[in-house]
């Protein structure tokens, strides 16, 4: 109950902070009889392809949030011809609307790409868009990756459904998972976290390789993934999705917003999944699917006064059940009084934020952001015959200063983050508090609209670590009109939770060994990314891509699974430990509605394990991937379809095999299908599909499934997909706003 009453007076406490996203700020005019520019108050601003925009103020000034999205402003007014501009930097823009003819009505509209690359932001950020994320029946955000050459997502064991990501050759633990630039699948979060955002509830996803920016915290390393939320003000005023596979997973999405007036807008979103048939595609005996149940509520608020103040603010519950093992004859008490092998997980997880931005009107430039979040997420979990709880009680604030010129910029401020860590795993206790303040100072350089130099510092303290020096160097220039070239140069840090972060050691008979008391992760980071843009025609265009990115370890708590088979060594790096990653893509619109996309990655990654530099065990070599998307005239009909091929991986040295595949060192190559078909009526739209059509499965997931006790039992040596071919297919159902 103390740590409780500490958690909510944290969130009373904590309500100050929030944070202000870099604003895009400018005036529109309209040209008088005297042909003079004159102040046009009220008007519409808003990103082409999106509904987040703003409405001018009495002397025509707006701000609105930079989005991703989309790099075009389109400005409109009643009597006046649209006007669109392309922003490419966050100088002042300035836009002139001028009076048009009388005319009929016509309706413009413009196809918005599934994902593209930003051409404004100095850090490389891939953006995949609603439409993106509508190619593929996307659930949560761990099934958003499908069609995405940069981030790899696979199960971390063979019995759980745990999901992790690999980005540059590396676990998902050393990329920033963000929720609208809030930490999310921190500690306790990072084994089941990639499960707990609804795909539905997103309004898009910005991947950003390498370090990230100073101002969001020191524990970037590999890159960043960021997913934006469905906004109170602009989301329809009811959403509803209806999903179900023949596996026996059905999920339901439901939206629902309203504007209270002016200034105050709320939504409100609701989502339930259960996976209630018992699947067993290999004949192993376990569950290849854990029977799951899981309830995610979320209301989320905004106020805005135009030049004034914005502020976002909400709370978010979830509870997530899962029991899986032997369950295919018994249900789980059963299971258990027969002695078979159960996994049980059950989560509770309450998070309240707040978000706040202070403009001043006699400085432009100037602004104040402020961020809160607290956190409370608790665990209840059983692997066989060893139970594992764990509490997390966490805060996060930040506090930024931007101000300057469009040319110099300058953003300052501090941060807290605050972990409090009670951990029961067996007859053993792992508690901690983390306490990290920092202070940071970042300086951007805006000659010109083609360049753009960001240079920033971060210094933390951390209460069991010490002191930390973090800093990142960002460019980005136009060398020519249609092609632009970024790099990129910093350091990260990460503080592991181990047992949180290595789930699918815990569903095996291996025994933990921790050797040495944990050092913090560092690392290096440099990147560099050159992006081209092709006209083929007037309308259609062709983008391709090139990076390089290399990670230098410092230090790294190395997870051994090379010097014995049946323990997992835990020990701080000695020797060498880097990644490197190659990545190409080509995007095209070969003709009206039709877009393709290909890609090939090469990862080349390495560890120090038992005494020896090896290759990182269980990360793929290589990796290509080929999309393709159809869709007829206002895009009543939608065809989507996605390849990917997926490169051997080593093996930790060991482990025994089922036949035929006895001896073998590497696992094999695969390749994989998915497809979809859309169809789309004035309110709804219908959708079947299917995933895996190879029906390609890993023989055997489980190692040793028949003595689940003896020690050869090992369910964490996943490197393919666990069961085969899947059909699906649902309902999405909308009513806008009027």
């Amino acid at each position: 109950m103390k740590k409780l009453a500490a958690f909510i007076l944290i969130i009373i406490m904590g309500t100050g902070f929030a944070y202000a996203q870099q604003a895009i700020k400018g005036s529109v005019y309209e040209i008088d009889a005297a042909g003079k520019k004159v102040p046009l108050p009220f008007a519409n601003v808003y990103w082409e392809g999106t509904t987040s925009g703003t409405v001018s103020d009495e002397k025509g000034s707006f701000s609105l949030p930079d989005n991703a999205a989309s790099a075009r402003l389109i400005a409109s007014f009643v009597g006046f011809t649209n006007d669109t501009i392309t922003i490419n930097s966050h100088s002042r823009q300035e836009i002139i609307l001028r009076k048009g003819s009388d005319l009929a009505a016509v309706n413009i509209t413009e196809k918005l790409e599934g994902s593209f690359i930003s051409k404004i932001k100095p850090i490389k950020t891939e953006v995949i868009t609603v439409a993106g994320l509508q190619k593929l029946a996307c659930c949560n955000l761990s099934e958003s990756f499908e069609n995405n050459a940069t981030v790899d997502v696979g199960f971390a064991d063979a019995v759980t459904g745990a999901r992790q990501i690999q980005m540059l050759g590396l676990a998902g633990v050393y990329s920033q998972l963000m929720v609208e630039n809030i930490p999310f699948t921190r500690g306790l979060g990072s084994a089941f976290g990639l499960t707990y955002i609804p795909g539905t509830w997103m309004e898009s996803i910005q991947i950003s390789k390498g370090t990230s920016s100073v101002i969001n915290g020191y524990e970037s390393t590999t890159g960043q993934i960021n997913a934006e939320m469905r906004k109170p003000w602009n989301t329809d005023k009811f959403f509803l999705n209806a999903y179900l596979n023949n596996e026996g997973r059905y999920e339901l999405n439901a939206h629902a917003s309203a504007r209270l007036n002016e200034r105050f807008s709320t939504l409100v979103l609701a989502h339930t999944s259960q996976q209630v048939l018992k699947n067993d595609m290999n004949h192993d005996g376990f569950l290849d699917t854990p029977l799951s149940s899981q309830i995610n509520l979320s209301n989320r608020w905004s106020y805005e006064k135009a030049g004034v103040t914005e502020s976002k603010f909400g709370i978010n519950f979830l509870q997530d059940r899962r029991t899986g093992g032997q369950l295919i004859d018994h249900n789980t008490s059963d299971a258990i009084t027969n002695g078979n092998y159960v996994m049980e997980v059950t989560t509770r997880r309450l998070q309240a934020y707040d978000k706040t931005g202070f403009m001043f009107k006699n400085r432009p430039n100037t602004s104040i952001g402020l961020i809160f979040s607290g956190l409370y997420h608790e665990q209840e979990s059983m692997f066989g015959r060893t139970n594992y709880d764990a509490r997390q009680l966490g805060f996060y604030g930040n506090a930024i200063l931007q101000t300057g010129s469009p040319v110099h910029g300058v953003s300052t401020g501090f941060s807290l983050m605050y972990d409090d860590y009670d951990e029961v795993y067996a007859d053993s206790s792992f508690s901690r508090v983390e306490s990290v303040p920092g202070a940071f100072a970042q300086y951007t350089f805006t000659p010109n609209e083609k360049m753009n130099f960001i240079a920033g510092m971060r210094v933390d303290h951390h209460n069991l670590h010490g002191i930390m020096y973090t800093p990142r160097v960002h460019f980005k220039v136009n060398l020519f009109e249609n092609t632009v070239l970024r790099s990129s140069a910093g350091k990260g840090y990460r503080s592991p939770s181990i047992l949180a972060e290595n789930t699918g050691m815990l569903v095996s008979s291996r025994q933990l060994v921790f050797r040495e008391d944990f050092k913090l992760e560092e690392a290096w980071n440099y990147g560099v990314n050159i992006t081209q843009e092709f006209n083929l025609t007037d309308e259609r265009k062709a983008t391709l891509t090139v990076d390089f990115y290399r990670t230098d370890f410092i230090n790294q708590v190395v997870v051994d699974l090379d010097e014995a088979y049946n323990k997992v060594i835990f020990y701080n790096l000695d020797g060498e430990s880097y990644s490197n990653s190659f990545q190409v893509d080509l995007s095209v619109n070969l003709f009206e509605r039709f877009d393709f996309t290909a890609a090939y990655r090469l990862n080349d990654t390495k560890v120090t394990t038992a005494g020896a530099l090896r290759e990182r065990p269980l990360v793929s070599r290589h990796k290509g991937l080929f999309t393709m998307s159809y869709a007829t005239r206002f895009d009543k009909w939608k065809f989507d379809f996605t390849s990917q091929y997926n490169g051997s991986t080593r093996l930790p040295e060991g482990i025994v095999l089922p036949e035929p595949h006895a001896g073998q060192t590497y696992s094999p190559d695969y390749i994989t299908i998915h497809s979809q078909i859309t169809r789309k009526f004035k309110k709804w739209d219908a959708y079947i599909g299917a995933e895996n059509l190879t029906n390609f499965k890993q023989e055997h997931p489980v190692l040793g499934y028949d003595a689940p006790f003896a020690d050869r039992f090992d369910a964490g040596m996943v490197w393919g997909p666990i069961f085969g071919r899947m059909f699906y297919g649902g309902i999405r159902y909308s009513i806008p706003h009027e």
